[in-house]
């Protein structure tokens, strides 16, 4: 009877740590950050910027989407919060455009915004999955550009210039 009553305590002991792990954990995650505030992970000699933002999937769900942000785009070009938020939401509305399917398209969980100094254009680069004509989960990649002052580009026709 004792050593059950000491395996019982053992065992509450584990799962009890084991939960506070778990919990520690989650502090770190995408889950307690500001959505859609700027965010800079690194220290003075090197920037890491990120902002997450709230995306809807094709089936409605919604999730969080956390940004990889060039610190070219905020050192060197200086736009503020509020034009690299319009550019990630804009990159997430029309990041199922290559997706055969769109009602079945999920967002990825790391997009970036990158800066091209030789073509003077911020690129999104968005990743992504969604059914194809057989009903099998494909990767599906756009590109989406944007010019030196935020404004999403557009093609002959008015549409956005994605790739």
């Amino acid at each position: 009877m004792n050593k059950l009553v000491f395996i019982g305590t053992i065992l509450l002991v584990l799962v009890s740590c084991s939960e506070t792990a778990k919990e520690g954990a989650k502090d770190n995650t995408i889950e307690k950050v500001k959505i859609g505030a700027l965010i800079n992970r690194g220290d003075k000699n090197t920037a890491l910027y990120y902002m997450t933002l709230e995306a809807e999937d094709g089936d409605k769900t919604k999730k969080k989407v956390e940004f990889i942000i060039d610190k070219q785009i905020v050192e060197e070009l200086k736009l503020d919060e509020a034009k690299i938020r319009t550019m990630c939401y804009g990159a997430l509305s029309h990041a199922n455009w290559n997706a055969n399917f769109k009602l079945t398209y999920k967002h990825g969980q790391s997009p970036m915004l990158s800066y091209d100094k030789n073509e003077l254009k911020i690129t999104a680069f968005m990743t992504g999955t969604a059914d194809n004509a057989y009903g099998v989960e494909d990767n599906v990649n756009t590109i989406i550009r944007f010019d030196r002052n935020g404004k999403m580009l557009l093609d002959k026709d008015g549409l956005p210039d994605i790739l």
